[in-house]
């Protein structure tokens, strides 16, 4: 397989897709930050700072500094059927479209099609093998101005302070891609829901906690027991991957304000997943039922936007169909961060 696009940088999504696409282009840069996890910002020096306070290290530093150029050269990305993928693919958009450079596409296409969410949980991620993929010599796609537009306001919808116009935008195009509405599903999955029953934990977290006992577990069985369970947590889990799991756990057992569950350390485990244990405080498993307050939870990052902020209090609710999507809470709720009885 050949492409000849001159002076063309070109993109992988994950190292393994770096490792690969090495072997037919050059020069090749890594996307290797989940974008679905922890804070971002439509600005590019920000950006780069909260991602590097998040995960300790700067990732994707080359890439940054290749979409950050005004030389002009195209940009060609090796792009996976992956929500993570499209965030990835937007933000490299938004930047392509600021120095007005040329984006173009090859698209890594999956064995099976990911099939249209239903319900409030996103489909599971879907696998792509990158050499096979690359072996079946996908075209490539120069994108249109309206594509990568419409992209760049996906990224800067993303980042926005207010999730809602973000979930609007899914939820519009969700009803004609199954990668936008998968990633509006997960996007409202990690905010706090009003339903029927009053204030519940995010559909992630009441998940997530579920997995809890009065026993101690480890992260490695609460995320091996989730992806066999099929209980939705593994759709999460392939999204959000196994290190997650201690980290919102963590969260939770330090989160003054609510005490739900407690952990303790074993010092001699190097890996996260087998450091710590987790279960319930006594009384804790009732917040299942009910979330008697935002300040409750632990506050979680998700694009621009922050889940179980009093301040700033975004709820998840339902439309007509089932399908999640989040709004503001009703002022004289959200002023106090309580659920109302009516």
């Amino acid at each position: 397989m050949s492409y000849s696009l001159q002076d063309a940088v070109y993109v992988a999504i994950g190292r393994i897709a770096q490792s690969e696409l090495r072997k037919v282009v050059s020069p090749v840069v890594v996307e290797d930050d989940c974008l679905l996890l922890g804070p971002s910002s439509a600005d590019p020096k920000r950006h780069r700072v909260m991602r590097t306070r998040y995960w300790g290290v700067q990732p994707s530093a080359k890439l940054n500094k290749s979409i950050a150029r005004d030389d002009g050269k195209p940009i060609c990305i090796a792009l996976p059927s992956t929500i993570d993928g499209l965030l990835s693919f937007s933000r490299i958009c938004a930047s392509g479209a600021a120095r007005r450079r040329q984006v173009y596409t090859v698209a890594l296409e999956p064995d099976a099609v990911g099939a249209m969410p239903q319900g409030p949980d996103p489909s599971p991620k879907v696998y792509v093998d990158v050499a096979d993929a690359l072996r079946r010599t996908p075209p490539m796609a120069r994108c249109s101005e309206l594509e990568i537009a419409l992209s760049a306001t996906l990224w800067k919808l993303w980042c926005r302070r207010s999730p809602v116009a973000m979930s609007r935008f899914c939820a519009t195009g969700g009803a004609l891609h199954p990668l936008l509405a998968n990633l509006g599903r997960y996007h409202a999955g990690f905010f706090p829901r009003r339903t029927e029953r009053g204030l519940l934990m995010s559909r992630f977290d009441e998940l997530l906690l579920r997995q809890l006992s009065s026993d101690w577990i480890k992260p490695v069985k609460v995320f091996s027991g989730g992806m066999r369970a099929r209980s939705g947590l593994h759709a999460w889990l392939s999204h959000v991957g196994d290190l997650y799991v201690p980290e919102r756990l963590l969260s939770w057992s330090r989160h003054t304000h609510g005490r739900i569950i407690e952990c303790e350390e074993h010092p001699g485990k190097s890996s996260e997943l087998s450091r710590w244990s987790f279960r319930w405080r006594a009384g804790g498993e009732a917040i299942l039922d009910a979330l008697p307050s935002l300040q409750v939870a632990p506050p979680v990052s998700i694009g621009g936007a922050v889940a179980y902020d009093p301040e700033h209090a975004w709820i998840c609710r339902f439309d007509v169909r089932g399908t999640p999507y989040v709004t503001r809470l009703a002022a004289a709720d959200g002023s106090t961060g309580r659920a109302s009885t009516g």
